[in-house]
């Protein structure tokens, strides 16, 4: 469930290698307009060895240490250590770690905003240009920010090399066996089909209210019915945006009554992440909205009877949205002495070759520009992920996670008026008016 939590990804072009060994790309740039940027910057490391050392989260282990395996072996010269902290205190050291003395050379950036107003991380931009990055605004908004450290604009201070996204898993086999040939494309098709699922003995859809994964599916349902400007101005906290939308009471309202009609389980509010995933993969639920994160557990425990698809659209001709962030992103602290070595990782995060990597050691979805293939797939259930969401990435079609609109937005907010909501406790406006009340107090501290 942490992957949704500050994750995200942005991929971007290569570039070819110069004549060094360690040479990353070529010449150099001069330092650029703009805030926390550094005073110079080259692509060209020459004959020189490195040591440096990366900061991140433990759930990102296996995918940067692949990623450092592969670096290193392209760059002997440069030797990177790798610290890694518990998931659940990444927020909480990020800033802190970023801020010290001994900064780490690489690290992933838990707040943008403190690292940009204290200037403890430095702009990107030069590299951006230097080494010809492709950055869609879309896809990196919450790593950009400007010279005051409000978030979704300006300089990018942070570089995602893959996807964490929301979607729904479908058990194939137990849809068939409900009398259902197809995956559902509509929001009324899967509404229909809760209720044949329901009707055949199953469980329609496996959920866990405890820890917050209700709010997979409403976000996709408050995108559907509102738009993608109103979630997106939402969680980067601008100006006149409010969660308390027609769409968002729509949304509510549907989840509400979804509990009314047995389409949940029934100790709903007593499941957590990890007992819906362990239900689900042993066969209990036909619709299960998780995320990218468990698609290996899901191969191993389901293989060819599971699907992997973006959440359904008010109707045929609108197009999906899904909610993503950033798998592993890194900035470059300010104290970093090595700023030149440390973009060079940052650039060969870029690669195809590293794309691969992350494709083949974990669930998270390589960012990949238009007209630029996708890596190649482990399995059917990660072909099918990469089929159906290559369109949706291509299109813009995607915000962050809701959960990331505040920091203590998702245990103060959502998970207890979700539970509230599928137990009858309070109205869909109630809902609504409660999460808006609550951001409002946190926004304004």
């Amino acid at each position: 469930m942490q992957s949704f939590f500050k994750h995200g990804a942005a991929m971007l072009l290569s570039v070819g290698l110069a004549v060094s060994l360690v040479a990353c790309g070529p010449g150099s740039s001069d330092k650029q307009a703009g805030s926390n940027e550094p005073d110079s910057v080259s692509t060209d490391l020459g004959d020189k060895s490195y040591s440096l050392t990366l900061w991140d989260g433990a759930g990102l282990k296996t995918v940067d240490d692949a990623l450092i395996k592969g670096f290193t072996k392209k760059y002997p010269k440069i030797k990177i250590k790798a610290h890694y902290d518990p998931d659940n205190v990444t927020s909480q050291n990020g800033p802190r770690l970023i801020a010290s003395k001994d900064a780490p050379d690489i690290a992933r950036v838990t707040d943008v905003n403190s690292a940009v107003k204290g200037k403890h991380v430095i702009s990107l931009e030069p590299y951006v240009q230097a080494y010809g990055w492709k950055v869609p605004q879309s896809q990196t908004q919450l790593y950009r920010a400007d010279g005051a450290g409000k978030v979704g604009k300006g300089n990018l201070y942070a570089l995602p090399n893959s996807y964490s996204v929301a979607g729904m898993y479908v058990n194939a086999k137990l849809l068939k066996k409900a009398g259902i040939e197809k995956v559902p494309t509509t929001m009324d098709d899967l509404e229909s089909d809760m209720a044949k699922v329901k009707d055949a003995g199953e469980i329609p859809v496996m959920i866990n209210g405890k820890d917050g994964g209700l709010s997979f599916i409403f976000q996709a349902m408050m995108v559907n019915n509102d738009s993608l400007k109103t979630v997106t101005d939402w969680i980067l906290q601008r100006d006149g945006s409010t969660f308390d939308t027609k769409g968002a009471k729509k949304a509510a309202e549907r989840i509400q009554s979804w509990s009314k009609s047995g389409y949940l389980p029934t100790d709903v509010n007593a499941v957590d992440g990890s007992s819906a995933l362990n239900r689900f993969a042993n066969g209990q639920g036909v619709f299960f909205p998780s995320g990218n994160w468990n698609l290996d557990q899901m191969n191993d425990s389901l293989g060819a009877d599971v699907q992997f698809v973006p959440f359904p659209s008010n109707s045929a001709d609108q197009k999906p949205n899904i909610a993503a962030n950033g798998g592993s992103f890194f900035g470059i602290p300010t104290n970093s002495a090595q700023k030149d070595a440390a973009a060079c990782f940052l650039n060969y995060t870029q690669s195809d070759e590293a794309r691969q990597i992350i494709a083949d050691v974990s669930g998270y979805f390589p960012k990949t520009v238009k007209g630029q293939s996708v890596p190649k797939a482990k399995n059917n259930l990660q072909k099918s992920m990469f089929d159906s969401y290559l369109n949706v990435f291509e299109s813009g079609n995607s915000t962050d996670f809701i959960n990331n609109a505040t920091a203590g937005l998702q245990a103060s907010a959502l998970v207890p008026n979700f539970q509230l909501l599928v137990d009858g406790s309070i109205s869909p406006s109630q809902f609504t008016q409660n999460v808006q009340n609550e951001y409002k107090q946190e926004v304004m501290q």
